[in-house]
């Protein structure tokens, strides 16, 4: 069985509704049903809140849907990448969009002419390693689905 469809299990046998439902875990209805029509997961810390206050082990929850697990996955996945290269991209694109705004307040001369062609480089390099990144994350993303 999925997790959405033991939500909407859980609170039928409990006799609630969507919104009280989510007010037990601080959501609104449309959460509930997200997560009862399996467009969205709830975190991890209300799986366990609801494994404690429903008496369903964590184990039905989430063992039992593995797309939800292969999703969690490439979420975890995907926030380690992004923490890691985001800082480096955001240096680039951020100094080289600098140096091209400071040279427009500068006055005209060779120095300037030189600093802007610096600056638009280094937001070129910040943008080129966005687009590796991006396409190293669908790589590796795949990889782990093919390997599970």
């Amino acid at each position: 069985m999925s997790i959405g469809k033991t939500i909407l299990n859980v609170r039928k046998e409990k006799g609630m509704s969507q919104e009280e439902f989510g007010e037990l875990f601080h959501v609104t209805r449309q959460t509930v049903s997200n997560w009862e029509n399996e467009k969205n997961y709830p975190d991890l810390n209300t799986l366990v809140t609801m494994s404690d206050m429903f008496e369903i082990s964590l184990d039905k929850l989430l063992k039992e849907d593995k797309q939800m697990v292969k999703t969690i996955d490439k979420e975890r996945l995907y926030g380690k990448y992004y923490k890691h290269k985001q800082s480096i991209i955001d240096f680039f694109t951020g100094a080289g969009t600098g140096l091209v705004i400071s040279c427009c307040i500068s006055p005209d001369s060779i120095r300037r002419t030189v600093i802007l062609c610096i600056g638009i480089a280094i937001f070129l390099i910040g943008g080129v390693k966005k687009l590796r990144w991006d396409k190293e994350v669908v790589k590796y993303l795949e990889k782990q689905e093919k390997e599970q």
